[in-house]
């Protein structure tokens, strides 16, 4: 999907990260006539609007097709694994971080901190822009891998390194940690321009906490020991827990400030229009998942919900199949950074593990009871759906159990179900029958313009890779 205009705000230049002869970093995205007057409030809804239309569009598609969420109806390139695998992260540095960068620069600045300070504390606006980073370079180097962080953003440096995965989840924990202890958590200026939280800093703390345990849990299959420490170091009653605990960024009722799902399946129908993939519809309807309903809408021809073949085209058409549901894919469905019951099935898997203590099954119970009353199912179908085989929970088969319900929770979160699903290999998923490569791909490549204009840095990247080759089958550093 492409970026279009949008009421938000605009995307005033579009930039090369690195290579290219580029201005001055505080005259990037603002009113050449004024610079000196860009509102960081502005910056803030520019940068929020730009990064969920990178990360939660064609990207986070990816990913739920390759989890078998959606299954493309004409055209399978992308459902088969015949496309080059290669995307770009150009878009989400040179817009969006580079606006929260700039955020973060007029905050600390002696000279203009009491410019920017009726936008909100100096503080806050900091800890907010280090949040929301926080979040994207988490989902930048879990489809990548190895991806410029230390050097980013840095008008004195055209070519930055590429920082091993590892070194990267080291500065999000500590970048995430220092955003809370700046935080004011009531203000005396209300922070601006903020549509996910409304300035609400509570809810940004509760963020980063959950942030904080979703990084930890990446790392449980490359490094045990830093996962516990991690995990026993957060505070689970601050972080997501109720149906009502989640970060959204709500779309409107215009083509261009749309939910993303809705501008490829409805506005921009072509190569990419998909369905719910028979692999997903089939796994609800086994279970009888009551979720379904929210999930998906009925065929029109049958009523009935039916999945898209995965990596089959020509079957039947589009009132044949269930396309994805309303909650997530009308034209004013918000689009999802986290939602509680992600958190909680983290904290049955980190006792599971014996990383904390408590009840692994009550609290699995729990994030299903959440991710219910998330999708607006009636509370009272909950004790016969956990009675199940398949669903009941069983301590010897934990991951399992805890990796399918996961995968289905985070229905439409492509680049969450995704990666959960490449760290705890549940459910069990396998090519389509028409698939060109027997995996499903496990990354995305890097693409020729950063060859071109940082080639020894992404040299030096793609060497840590496994077979040192830049593939989309090669695996992310946690990914074992």
């Amino acid at each position: 999907m492409k970026i279009t205009n949008y009421k938000w705000a605009t995307v005033f230049f579009l930039l090369l990260l690195v290579g290219s002869a580029c201005d001055k970093f505080e005259n990037m995205n603002v009113d050449p006539n004024n610079p000196s007057d860009v509102p960081t409030s502005s910056l803030l809804t520019q940068a929020q609007a730009n990064l969920v239309y990178n990360l939660n569009g064609e990207i986070s598609q990816l990913g739920s097709q390759y989890v078998q969420y959606f299954a493309q109806l004409d055209y399978t390139e992308k459902s088969n694994y015949s496309e080059d695998g290669i995307s770009s992260f150009n878009g989400i540095y040179t817009a969006g971080l580079t606006d929260l960068t700039e955020i973060i620069r007029l905050n600390e600045s002696e000279n203009r901190r009491g410019d920017v300070l009726q936008y909100g504390n100096n503080e806050n606006q900091i800890a907010v822009a280090k949040i929301l980073m926080a979040w994207v370079y988490q989902n930048v180097t879990d489809v990548w891998g190895d991806v410029p962080y230390s050097e980013a953003i840095n008008d004195e440096i055209l070519r930055p390194k590429y920082d091993a995965q590892e070194d990267i989840y080291d500065g999000l924990i500590s970048d995430l940690n220092s955003a809370q202890d700046m935080m004011d958590l009531s203000p005396s200026i209300a922070l601006q321009g903020d549509l996910i939280f409304g300035g609400n800093m509570e809810k940004w703390d509760a963020f980063a906490e959950s942030l904080k345990i979703r990084i930890a849990m990446r790392l449980t299959e490359v490094d045990d020991a830093k996962a516990r420490d991690l995990i026993q170091s957060v505070d689970f009653d601050k972080a997501f827990s109720e149906a009502t605990d989640y970060a959204h960024f709500a779309h409107l009722e215009t083509e261009d400030e749309a939910n993303p799902i809705y501008i490829d399946n409805v506005v921009n129908v072509g190569a990419d229009y998909f369905a719910c993939a028979n692999t997903f519809i089939d796994a609800l309807n086994d279970l009888n998942d009551p979720r379904v309903v929210a999930f998906a809408n009925p065929a029109v021809n049958s009523g009935l919900y039916v999945g898209q073949p995965y990596g089959i085209a020509e079957q039947g058409s589009d009132v044949d199949v269930s396309l994805p549901g309303d909650k997530y894919a009308s034209q004013t469905a918000p689009s999802i950074l986290m939602t509680a019951a992600e958190i909680l099935f983290a904290k049955a898997e980190a006792i599971a593990r014996g990383y904390i203590s408590g009840d692994a099954e009550a609290t699995y119970n729990e994030a299903i009871r959440v991710s219910f009353l998330y999708n607006n199912i009636d509370e009272s179908e909950l004790p016969a759906y956990l009675d199940q085989d398949g669903v009941r929970y069983d301590p010897a088969n934990w991951a399992e159990l805890i990796g399918t319900q996961k995968w289905i929770c985070l229905f439409a979160q492509g680049i969450q179900g995704w990666a959960e699903w490449r760290r705890l290999d549940y459910p069990i998923l396998s090519p389509g029958p028409a698939a060109v490569i027997s995996t499903i791909p496990r990354r995305r490549a890097y693409t020729s313009t950063e060859y071109a204009t940082n080639r020894e840095n992404i040299e030096e990247a793609v060497a840590r890779l496994d077979s040192g080759r830049d593939l989309f089958t090669e695996r992310v550093w946690w990914d074992k």
